[in-house]
């Protein structure tokens, strides 16, 4: 995961890469399976955020990025052997859950942006776990979030281009509209879509921003995100499920029960 819901392809070595940290440890291979949290660095000057992926990922996926695993992999003889970080997967989900409070947030503000979060013990742990499951399950699951039922296609073509070079607003501020291309405009985006903030951008801009063709100005190499995908579609799609994912996050986050700590 290169940004958050931005996915780019990695080749992996600790012959050709100038350091791969501890990600073998994380995830040996492709075939390894794990979940990570992810959240800022301690110098980071945004307002505290997290998200839950289940692929490798880029150090700068969030600002100077913390990256907590479910599980790691120890070397037993010729094996990977599995072992348990966090006790439990209930334990996990909790944790996820509570940290994307909003009153959790409030309170601790000043402490988040000095040192890592606490996790503290609260009377409802049960809801904590079921909506931090079910806000994992929407984001690492993200691609197969269908579009969200309000917003309005417009196709300005028969035969429509899904390529895109640079999405954008039409004037700064109309954040209801989206220009995907020449073909292709959405409209009708709620407000409350833009609410839900990973790193510092909502998760819709994320996408405006990092789905755009680039040059290299000293390579002259040119990344083309339409080539990522087989599927003409995939950032249409991609879009569409993103405005989806952030209204279904927001209403997640406010049916959090409140933050009842047991001292």
């Amino acid at each position: 995961m290169y940004r958050p819901f931005v996915k780019k392809n990695v080749y992996r070595s600790n012959v050709l890469n100038y350091t791969t940290y501890k990600s073998f440890k994380t995830m040996p291979n492709e075939k390894d399976t794990n979940l990570f949290i992810n959240i800022a660095g301690i110098s980071s000057k945004n307002d505290f955020s997290l998200l839950m992926t289940n692929v490798v990922n880029d150090y700068m996926i969030f600002t100077n990025s913390r990256n907590f695993p479910r599980y790691i992999y120890e070397k037993e003889g010729l094996f990977d052997e599995r072992v348990e970080n966090i006790q439990s997967d209930e334990d996990f989900f909790y944790i996820y859950g509570i940290l994307h409070s909003l009153e959790y947030r409030r309170k601790y503000s000043n402490d988040l942006k000095k040192a890592l979060p606490r996790i503290p013990e609260v009377k409802d742990k049960e809801k904590h776990v079921e909506i931090g499951r079910k806000l994992a399950d929407l984001h690492l699951n993200y691609e197969d979030v269908p579009a969200y039922d309000g917003v309005n296609i417009v196709f300005k073509s028969d035969n429509p281009s899904f390529k895109v070079k640079k999405m954008k607003h039409p004037k700064r501020g109309q954040l209801d509209t989206i220009i995907f291309n020449e073909d292709i405009v959405i409209t009708d985006i709620p407000e409350r879509a833009y609410e839900y903030v990973v790193n510092g951008k909502p998760a819709i801009e994320w996408i405006i921003d990092q789905y755009q063709v680039k040059k290299d100005k000293k390579s002259g190499i040119v990344d083309d995100p339409n080539e990522f995908s087989d599927n003409p579609k995939y950032i249409f799609n991609l879009l569409l499920s993103i405005i989806n994912v952030s209204m279904q996050t927001m209403d997640l986050v406010e049916s959090l029960p409140p933050l009842e700590i047991i001292d």
